[in-house]
């Protein structure tokens, strides 16, 4: 009877340690999996005479940039618990995944950052951001220029100063800062 009871036991506990590491993996390591398949592409130093400096090294400085688009973080009217829940969570295991592997010096963060951010009222659009800057959350010395999208603001007839300047306020940036 004892042994039956330990191999019992033994399968529980191999049974658990599978599913906690599938567990981890797609979790967490996925990302690293994918975004180590990611690299910034060469720099050709065999640049013509004309372009380089005194010292013979190429004139051009490189920019490392990331560029997101279309986030669609979920809001409080039409979000479900569950996927928001999903959806961030595997945003910011990406977006924090890349950070760190990739190291961009600026990521751009091309609009439509919100869903509802149209209709959201001023609680549910602080709640939002404060969601967003936790999510995105970035280095010191890597810059984050987000543009405004129509869902942020709203459709065409919709928009208004309101929406523009909270916008603005939220994410430090103005039309002319481009």
């Amino acid at each position: 009877m004892m042994p039956a009871l330990s191999v019992v036991c033994s399968a529980v506990i191999v049974l658990f340690g599978a599913v906690c590491s599938v567990f981890i993996f797609c979790e967490y390591l996925i990302y690293y999996a994918a975004i180590l398949q990611c690299g910034w592409p060469g720099i050709d130093h065999g640049a013509p005479a004309a372009e380089k400096s005194a010292d013979g090294q190429p004139n051009a400085e490189v920019l490392r940039a990331m560029v997101l688009s279309d986030t669609h973080l979920l809001g409080a009217v039409g979000g479900h618990w569950f996927d928001k829940l999903r959806r961030e969570w595997q945003m910011e295991r990406a977006f924090q995944t890349a950070l760190a592997l990739l190291r961009p010096e600026v990521v751009f963060i091309l609009g439509d950052v919100f869903d509802e951010g149209k209709w959201s009222s001023p609680k549910n659009w602080e709640d939002d951001v404060c969601r967003f800057q936790k999510m995105f959350r970035h280095p010191s010395d890597t810059e984050l220029v987000v543009l405004v999208g129509n869902h942020d603001i709203g459709f065409h007839y919709e928009m208004d100063w309101f929406k523009l300047q909270r916008f603005e306020k939220a994410f430090n940036t103005t039309s002319t800062r481009m």
